[in-house]
């Protein structure tokens, strides 16, 4: 059974655009990718969901091949028609991928992005040892996650958002990432902690779900279904501000 299912995908592009499941639409894909030469490079996207990045990826950055994957077939589908009705369709191409081994050759790519699921994904160090596996020297895993802060588990804010997601999240904490990536291989490797900006936005979008946007993500929904997102939103939106969800974004380079 898909996390994602359709009321929930239809929410989500209410809030941050077609082809966006993640905080920040298409300003946020360039933020992360900022200073990075995209432009006739051969991208991953590790959990792709709905199309919206690889799109930026393509079209705006000028990436001359972009592979996008992702574990769940119904995402996949909605994210080949956001590529083809971005006129994109020629230079991504989604696949279906398996929890697991990445199945690219060594050394093929020239960058690996991901925004926001890599939280998904428990054995992070196997991961980040893929990663640089498929990446060509001198390439760059440029992503975004949801990490948890310091003290989360003993954090009220952060027990109340478990107890309401309704999907499954291992989050690590910055140093956790920063160790594991070393560890696998990378260097030059960052982290840059966007609690601040996310903790402002996610109290504004707080407020459209609660008024001007109620009506719309009802239709979306139901009034139940909205009822139990609001109450989500509402304990994100807490634990996020008390610092025990942090969105933070992670480079590394391949020597």
């Amino acid at each position: 059974m898909t996390e994602y299912p359709d009321h929930f995908v239809r929410r989500l592009e209410i809030l941050w655009g077609d082809g966006f499941l993640s905080p920040g639409g298409p300003a946020e894909v360039r933020e992360i990718l900022r200073g990075i030469a995209v432009e006739g490079r051969r991208v991953l996207d590790i959990g792709c969901g709905i199309g919206g990045p690889d799109v930026v990826i393509a079209r705006d950055l000028g990436a001359a091949q972009v592979t996008a994957c992702d574990v769940d077939e119904a995402l996949l589908e909605r994210a080949r028609r956001t590529a083809s009705k971005a006129g994109v369709a020629d230079r991504v191409t989604f696949r279906r991928i398996s929890p697991g081994r990445l199945p690219f050759e060594d050394a093929s790519l020239d960058l690996v992005f991901s925004k926001e699921a890599f939280l998904h994904v428990g054995d992070k160090a196997a991961l980040f040892a893929d990663i640089l596996r498929v990446l060509r020297p001198g390439g760059v895993l440029a992503a975004s996650d949801w990490l948890r802060g310091a003290g989360c588990e003993s954090s009220p804010e952060w027990t109340a958002y478990q107890q309401l997601a309704t999907y499954t999240i291992v989050p690590a904490s910055s140093e956790e990432c920063r160790d594991l990536l070393q560890q696998a291989g990378f260097i030059h490797v960052s982290t840059r902690d966007r609690n601040a900006w996310y903790a402002d936005l996610a109290a504004e979008q707080l407020a459209l779900i609660e008024g001007p946007l109620r009506e719309q993500l009802i239709a979306a929904s139901s009034p139940a279904i909205y009822e139990g997102w609001v109450r989500m939103r509402r304990a994100q939106t807490a634990a996020v501000k008390a610092g025990a969800m942090r969105p933070t974004h992670l480079r590394g380079v391949k020597p």
